[in-house]
């Protein structure tokens, strides 16, 4: 991990804006914020987790090629990153993630719905393809949290504003915490850069008058 020093500029630039890296070696928990609408906890590395009744866990499989959903109470473990969302109890699930996106995005990215979210404001998990010389999205911000595992590839993370950005390098198996309305963009040069992110809120979803199951829906008399 490209650690800056204590009480750098860049380090001073993070803690501004609000964002985490921790290498594929690194073991961390992290918890949501004390202003933060929606309770989180990020496990990094290697941890066995309890998960408490009530409570939702998202996590990897130890080949990365499957994502779980399981719900309390439970325990598990997890070898790269899981994140636990107190409240949210949805059924539990898994999906593979070794197929290809297949939704359109900006700049020539594409994305996959690994758990899409079942209402407004349930937590999405979503596989997002970066290609080569691109970047995600414009600068921007996010209203809730975005816990990031980058699956493969390289590339860089951009976080700050104006003349105040600092940049991190991106490569499998690295994990980025960025905190709500934190100013960023991924970006890469010769290859696809693969990232999970994980939405602990998501603005959109479906709605009782607004779903696949309504639109297809043909009354005869």
């Amino acid at each position: 991990m490209d650690t800056p020093t204590p009480g750098s500029d860049n380090e001073k630039t993070r803690v501004l804006y609000g964002v985490k890296y921790f290498d594929s070696e690194t073991n961390a928990i992290i918890e949501s914020q004390l202003d933060d609408l929606y309770f989180f906890t990020t496990f990094v590395g290697a941890h066995n987790i309890t998960i408490e009744k009530g409570d939702s866990i998202f996590y990897l499989s130890k080949d990365e090629t499957t994502a779980y959903i399981k719900c309390g109470p439970a325990s598990i473990t997890s070898s790269h990153i899981a994140t636990i969302i107190r409240g949210y109890m949805p059924e539990e699930k898994s999906s593979t993630i070794t197929k290809k996106t297949s939704l359109p995005y900006v700049n020539g990215c594409s994305t996959k719905q690994i758990f899409p979210p079942e209402r407004p404001g349930d937590p999405t998990l979503q596989l997002l393809d970066i290609p080569p010389y691109s970047a995600e999205q414009a600068h921007h911000i996010h209203s809730t949290v975005r816990v990031v595992y980058v699956l493969s590839g390289t590339g860089r993370s951009v976080v700050g504003m104006g003349k105040n950005c600092v940049t991190e390098k991106l490569y499998r198996g690295k994990s980025i915490i960025l905190q709500k309305m934190c100013p960023h963009h991924f970006e890469t040069d010769g290859e696809h850069l693969i990232v999970l992110p994980l939405h602990v809120f998501s603005s959109s979803g479906a709605l009782e008058n607004n779903h696949p199951m309504f639109h297809g829906t043909h009354l005869t008399g």
